[in-house]
């Protein structure tokens, strides 16, 4: 256990203590450890119902082309990270220059703040002068969406909310998978996107923050 402690202090981050104490609490959180694949959750009604009459679309292409093989990714419940197919700097900027469009495309409705999942950061979150639309929204702390973005790691995945519909098409289609905690201390639909390894993926990755934007904002239609 000595060993595997250290293992988790050198990938640890912000969102559980850096200590002893954090990785105490991530081994415990173990038997809520969600089946990452899992599409069941967005088929069930009520599960639909959470996301109000927003959780019934799409707000992705109507097919997303097949990502290819899955990164492998670390073994703890915390953090939900990659720990293969990474990628350079280079990326995370053109990443970081995605989300900061989409963040002023929709700037009516959304905010750049410092992640409240994450405690650091920048994240995605509902302007607020959006109510909270729905259930989702709300156990999401109205945060839509952060990219973990450690200088010179390679490792540029994501955090988000689509909706229902939208969560099994990037499912099915090797986009990403369910956070470790989906399902019990987190919604269904908070998965973790892989990151993107080359423009033609980056579009993809964008079109995905895109709908989860349209999702967590109720599915406004009037979204510039």
């Amino acid at each position: 256990m000595f060993d595997d402690y250290h293992a988790w202090l050198k990938v640890a981050d912000t969102a559980l203590p850096q200590n002893i104490f954090g990785y105490v609490l991530q081994l415990c959180l173990s038997p809520l450890r969600s089946k990452p694949f899992d599409i069941a959750p967005y088929d069930d009604p009520k599960e639909i119902a959470k996301g109000g009459a927003a959780g019934k679309r799409s707000f992705l292409p109507e097919k997303l082309p097949d990502r290819g093989p899955r990164p492998e990714m670390l073994k703890w419940m915390a953090p939900n990270r990659q720990a293969s197919q990474l990628t350079g700097d280079d990326m995370h900027k053109l990443l970081a220059h995605a989300m900061s469009e989409l963040a002023k495309e929709h700037s009516n409705h959304v905010v750049v703040k410092t992640s409240v999942l994450e405690k650091a950061g920048d994240a995605i979150l509902l302007h607020d002068n959006i109510a909270t639309p729905h259930t989702i929204a709300k156990k999401m702390k109205r945060e839509i969406a952060h990219v973990h973005a450690g200088p010179g790691s390679g490792e540029y995945s994501i955090h988000t909310a689509p909706s229902p519909i939208d969560c099994k098409k990037i499912i099915e289609a090797k986009w990403g998978e369910r956070m470790t905690l989906a399902g019990t201390l987190m919604p269904q639909e908070y998965l973790i996107i892989y990151t993107p390894r080359n423009e033609t993926e980056l579009a993809v990755v964008r079109s995905i923050v895109d709908a989860s934007i349209r999702f967590m904002t109720g599915g406004l239609e009037f979204i510039q």
